[in-house]
C-alpha cells in the first residue's frame, strides 16, 4: 500500500518537469524569433539611415547644378557672397567660364575654384570666390549642415574638338558636416553624391544678318549717313530690303573690297517681304522669329533679358542706363523707345560685348549716342538733323520699314551681335548629358 501511494506522487513530479522543459525550450525559441526580429529591424533602421543620408546628398549636389545653371542665366554683377549687386558687372558667367571675356573664343573655364553653398532649409549661405592662381573653395562658415560646390569643365567630342558653346557642371553633395562639401572632403560628412551634366548655350541672336541693314519693306537712307560693311563672311551686304532702297544724296557706302556697291545692295527680297506681310505690325514675330528662332514673347520672358517701359527717351536713357550697369545685355521694349542727347551715356555695350535692344515698337534715336551690338524694331526713325551722330556697330533689323535724315554710321560688326560661344542668351542642359556617382 506504501509502494502504490509513492508511484501517483512520482509521476505527478515527473509530470511538471516535463512542463518546465517544454516552457523552457519555447521560451528559448520565442528568444530567437525576437532576437531575430530585433536584428533585422535595426538592420531596416541602419539601411533607411543610409538611405536617407544617401538620397539627402544626392538631392543637394542636383541643387548645385540648378543653383550654378541660375546663376550662369544671371547678367548681374556678383559679390563674394554671390549676392546680386549693381557694380563692376563681373556677372557668374563671367568669373568662372569667361576669364578671357569678352574675346568669346571659346571655353574659358576657370579650374580649382569651387563656389557653393550651405543649405539651411529653404535658406542658402553662399560663397563665390574670386579665381586665383591656387585653388579656391567656397568660405561657408562652421555651421553643420549640408552644403554643395560646383566646378566647370570644357566639353569636348570624342575627337578632342571643344565646344565653344558648352561646359560641364559637377556638383558635390554632402549630408551635414562643418567645413564645405568639395570632392576632398568625402570623409567629413555621412554621405555624398556628385552630380554632372553638361549645359549649353542658347544664343540670343539665333541667326545673325548678313547686311548691315535689313529691312521687312523699304529702307529709306538720307542724311549724311554712312553704311559699312568690310566682313568677307557676310559677302559685304550693305542693305537689304523686302521692297525698295532709296538713298539720299549725302550717303556713302562701303563694302568689301573690289566688289561694287551695287551687289552690296539687295532690294525686293521676296523672302523679306513675304514675312512682313504675314506679321505687319511685328506681333506675331514671324519677322523675328527668323533671326531669334524664338517668338517675341519667348524672348521678353528669358531670364537674361529685361523688359524696360518708358514713355520719352529721357525715361528711356534713364532706365537703360540703370540696368546696363545691372548687367543686362538685352533688352525688350513693349512699346518702343527713344533717345537723345539726354542720355546718361553716349556709349551703349563695348566692342565683343555688345548689347541687343528689341521692340515690336518703334524707336527714335536723334542725337549723340554709340550703340554697339543689334537693333531690331518694327520700324525705325534716325532722325539727328545736324545735331549729332547715332552709329551703330553691329545691324540694325526692321520688320517693317527704316527711314534716317540725319547723320551718322551703320557698320556691320558681327563680333558685336552675340552668336557664338558663352556670350548672351540662356543655358539650358543637353539631354542624355547627366550623370551621377
Amino acid at each position: 500500500m506504501k509502494t502504490s501511494s509513492f508511484l501517483p506522487a512520482f509521476g505527478a513530479r515527473q509530470r511538471g518537469v516535463g512542463t518546465l522543459a517544454v516552457s523552457l525550450l519555447l521560451l528559448f525559441g520565442t528568444s530567437i524569433v525576437i532576437l531575430y526580429l530585433n536584428r533585422g529591424l535595426v538592420f531596416e533602421q541602419k539601411t533607411s539611415a543610409n538611405q536617407f543620408r544617401s538620397t539627402s546628398a544626392f538631392e543637394v549636389a542636383e541643387a548645385g547644378v540648378e543653383w550654378a545653371t541660375g546663376m550662369l542665366n544671371r547678367p548681374n554683377d556678383i559679390g563674394t557672397n554671390c549676392a546680386l549687386l549693381s557694380t563692376a558687372n563681373v556677372s557668374f558667367r563671367r568669373r568662372y567660364i569667361q576669364t578671357g571675356f569678352p574675346t568669346n573664343t571659346g571655353v574659358q573655364v576657370t579650374a580649382n575654384t569651387f563656389p557653393g553653398c550651405k543649405v539651411n532649409g529653404t535658406t542658402l549661405t553662399c560663397s563665390c570666390p574670386v579665381p586665383s592662381g591656387s585653388t579656391q573653395v567656397a568660405a561657408l562658415g562652421t555651421a553643420v549642415l549640408p552644403s554643395f560646390t560646383v566646378a566647370f569643365a570644357a566639353v569636348t567630342d570624342s575627337a578632342g574638338v571643344l565646344d565653344p558653346a558648352a561646359v560641364r557642371i559637377t556638383s558635390t553633395g554632402c549630408t551635414a558636416q562643418a567645413g564645405a562639401c568639395t570632392p576632398g572632403t568625402a570623409g567629413a560628412s555621412d554621405a555624398t553624391a556628385t552630380v554632372s551634366v553638361i549645359i549649353k548655350n542658347v544664343p540670343t541672336l539665333g541667326a545673325a544678318p548678313q547686311a548691315a541693314l535689313t529691312c521687312g519693306l523699304n529702307c529709306n537712307v538720307g542724311g549724311s549717313y554712312n553704311i559699312y560693311n568690310r566682313e568677307v563672311a557676310s559677302n559685304g551686304y550693305l542693305v537689304n530690303a523686302g521692297t525698295t532702297i532709296s538713298s539720299g544724296n549725302g550717303t556713302s557706302y562701303e563694302t568689301i573690297p573690289g566688289q561694287p556697291v551695287e551687289n552690296a545692295l539687295v532690294a525686293n527680297d521676296t523672302s523679306l517681304s513675304n514675312l512682313a506681310s504675314a506679321d505687319p505690325t511685328c506681333s506675331n514675330s514671324a519677322m523675328f522669329n527668323a533671326f531669334f528662332r524664338s517668338t517675341m514673347a519667348e524672348y521678353a520672358a528669358a531670364p537674361h533679358v529685361k523688359t524696360i517701359s518708358c514713355t520719352n527717351a529721357s525715361d528711356c536713357g534713364s532706365q537703360i542706363n540703370t540696368a546696363y550697369n545691372e548687367g543686362w545685355r538685352d533688352f525688350y521694349f513693349p512699346s518702343g523707345f527713344a533717345l537723345n542727347n539726354a542720355a546718361p551715356f553716349s556709349v551703349l555695350g563695348v566692342p565683343g560685348e555688345g548689347v541687343r535692344l528689341v521692340s515690336p515698337g518703334d524707336i527714335d534715336i536723334n542725337g549723340n549716342i554709340v550703340i554697339n551690338g543689334l537693333v531690331f524694331s518694327n520700324s525705325a526713325n534716325f532722325n539727328d538733323l545736324g545735331t549729332g551722330t547715332a552709329d551703330i556697330n553691329g545691324a540694325l533689323i526692321t520688320c517693317a520699314a527704316y527711314q534716317n535724315n540725319g547723320n551718322g554710321t551703320l557698320n556691320y560688326t558681327s563680333a558685336n551681335l552675340g552668336t557664338q560661344g558663352l556670350g548672351p542668351g540662356q543655358m539650358v542642359r543637353v539631354p542624355g548629358s547627366w550623370r551621377d556617382f
